[in-house]
């Protein structure tokens, strides 16, 4: 007979929980001394748009001059429960991923950019995007409320099953941002 723990899945998608942002600040302010010279420590992701449903793990973005230093020296974060997963962003090196558990359970992602990556600025966009447009939040809730219902067990099953809507909402995201700055020039 299966272990019952072996049948919970690993992808759930739930309500807005404003008890999310605390989590977060919790977060940032242990970060913020255990990488003293990161640039920003950032709530990203579903978790930091408020109303929106989303996998229950806090999402935190960090920019930091040179990654090569955080990893020279992984003990503060380890300390703090943070694993690092090498193999999450192998195409780019200037993007580390760490995992968190709490309880036996994923509870924290925190992505560590060099200060040169362009990726934390689209995440920035993406995530004020989303926030602005009642629209674009419900689409992209109906891709995750989807994709984890048709793949609980995996979470890269899950994130291939949101990509196609991911993508779209990314490049209505960037035309929406450089619209808005062409507005604030003009205006």
């Amino acid at each position: 007979m299966a272990d019952v723990e072996d049948e919970a899945p690993v992808v759930e998608v739930v309500p807005y929980d404003p008890a999310w942002s605390e989590r977060f600040q919790v977060e940032q302010r242990l970060l913020s001394e255990v990488l003293p010279a990161a640039l920003s420590v950032e709530h990203f992701g579903s978790t930091s748009i408020p109303g929106v449903a989303a996998k229950p793990i806090i999402d935190i973005l960090a920019v930091v001059a040179e990654v090569a230093e955080v990893v020279a020296d992984l003990r503060p974060l380890e300390e703090l429960g943070y694993v690092y997963r090498p193999m999450a962003f192998p195409e780019d090196d200037d993007h580390l991923f760490f995992a968190r558990d709490t309880h036996g359970k994923r509870s924290h992602h925190l992505h560590v950019f060099g200060v040169t990556s362009l990726v934390p600025e689209a995440n920035r966009v993406f995530r004020a995007y989303i926030a602005a447009n009642p629209d674009a939040a419900r689409r992209y809730e109906a891709a995750k409320r989807r994709a984890a219902e048709l793949h609980p067990h995996s979470r890269a099953q899950y994130g291939a099953a949101k990509e196609e809507m991911m993508t779209q909402l990314s490049a209505e995201a960037r035309l929406w941002s450089r619209s808005a700055r062409r507005q604030s020039t003009a205006g």
